[in-house]
């Protein structure tokens, strides 16, 4: 399996409110990605959030200042790393668009 492992800036929010953005949101972001059917596991108390689908799995850990993303993509998924990247560099400047450049 191919991975994904990145830490994005998220200047001048709290590891709080970048939580309770990705829980919130993150099952419209899976929906629209091809990764299949999919779980997803939020955890308050670490600040992560976890998924599983078909073709891929991870979690995304909320701290202040930053998410760090640690996804496993399948054979099948492995090609559109990039597109992943950018899909999530997209919904942070949509989530938070005075934080993010």
């Amino acid at each position: 399996m191919a991975k994904h492992q990145k830490t994005y800036e998220v200047p001048g929010q709290s590891a709080e409110a970048i939580y309770t953005a990705i829980s919130t949101q993150i099952d419209a972001f899976l929906k629209k990605t091809p990764l299949g059917d999919f779980t997803i596991d939020c955890q308050p108390a670490s600040k992560s959030v976890t998924f599983k689908a078909g073709m891929a799995s991870g979690s995304l850990v909320a701290q202040s200042g930053q998410v760090a993303v640690d996804v496993k993509l399948s054979l099948l998924a492995s090609p559109f790393r990039g597109k992943i990247d950018e899909g999530i560099q997209k919904w942070l400047q949509k989530a938070f668009p005075n934080a993010v450049t």
